[in-house]
């Protein structure tokens, strides 16, 4: 039987690694946990719509920075203020980007965003259909647009969202409706509406691939460096022939 002795100066260093690999875990689950990484308030994006096809708009977004859960890409987009015709292409907008689950108080927090959500995860139809039960929930005008009553796909789509959409927050890798809200700067003419784009919201593993080979690799190097640090000896001394 013998003892392992541990040189505990070598030890630290993987100690440390592996603490530090934990809190970059818990961090990012944190961060992520209450919606979107979005651009801040004082970051101006510039959009750029043409008419979609399976969206009211196919929205384009440019001079957003690295590190954030939308990029300088293409998205579904769709109108949530009937009051007011957007310039397409080549025009462009310069907006602030709000989550819809995760809205500063005012008029945009006002709205019905859980309806909006529930039906960009729950389709039906064509993209008429979707836009009109959507101006039916979000409108920034004075009245409600309502379907007419041949448009059975919109009211089938809205009498889902009123029966299931109450309340509804969408789950990891589903879509949120991000808001882009126009900021006018004169003299550019301010032939722009509130819209929104489909953003997924990203998938968070219980326990992710990555964490895991990091943390094993730390355990790994903890192995070696006991193995190279550690030696035996008896505990018994050995008597002498």
């Amino acid at each position: 039987m013998g003892l392992i002795i541990v040189d505990k100066k070598n030890l630290a260093v993987p100690i440390i690694l592996l603490l530090a690999l934990s809190s970059i875990i818990v961090y990012r689950a944190m961060a992520t946990s209450s919606g979107l990484n979005l651009p801040p308030p004082n970051v101006i994006v510039t959009i750029e719509v043409v008419n979609g096809t399976s969206s009211y708009f196919s929205t384009t977004l440019s001079n957003i920075p690295s590190g954030y859960d939308v990029t300088n890409a293409t998205y579904l987009g769709w109108c949530v203020d009937s009051t007011a015709e957007m310039s397409r292409s080549p025009a462009t907008h310069d907006v602030i980007l709000y989550s819809s689950l995760n809205l500063p108080n005012g008029t945009l927090a006002d709205q019905r965003w859980d309806m909006v959500n529930y039906i960009l995860n729950h389709k039906q139809g064509a993209a008429g259909d979707i836009q009109t039960a959507i101006w039916y929930f979000v409108n920034f005008s004075n009245s409600t647009i309502t379907p007419t009553d041949n448009n059975t796909v919109a009211w089938a789509i809205i009498n889902d969202a009123l029966a299931n959409g109450t309340g509804y927050v969408p789950a990891s890798g589903q879509i949120v409706a991000v808001i882009c809200d126009p900021v006018l700067l004169l003299p550019r003419p301010a032939s722009v509406q509130i819209n929104i784009i489909e953003v997924p919201v990203p998938i968070i593993p219980e326990y992710p691939t990555l964490a895991i080979s990091l943390l094993g690799l730390t355990g790994v190097s903890i192995a070696l460096v006991c193995g190279k640090r550690a030696f035996r000896r008896d505990i018994k001394p050995q008597r002498g022939r």
